[in-house]
């Protein structure tokens, strides 16, 4: 998982033009400017790299990078990590 978070974390900040340090779990997305557009571009990348599809009711749950790895990890069926 630390490797797939690394990913993730490296998507988030590509997205947002920052640097990889300045995702943390406790950020909301849209302070790292992420907009509901990038949003759902994450979503997508995360689809297709767990190849599995995002529940779109969830969507609207994510706020923070620590959502984003909560959904991760519900999606894995892995209790969620801090």
């Amino acid at each position: 998982m630390d490797q797939m978070k690394r990913t993730i974390i490296d998507k988030i900040a590509e997205l947002g033009e920052v640097d990889g340090s300045e995702v943390r779990a406790e950020r909301p997305l849209k302070e790292l400017g992420i907009d509901s557009l990038m949003a759902i571009e994450l979503v997508v990348f995360i689809e297709k790299l767990l190849h599995k599809p995002f529940p779109e009711e969830r969507m609207g749950s994510i706020r923070t990078c620590a959502d984003v790895f909560r959904e991760v990890d519900n999606l894995l069926g892995s209790p969620a990590v801090g």
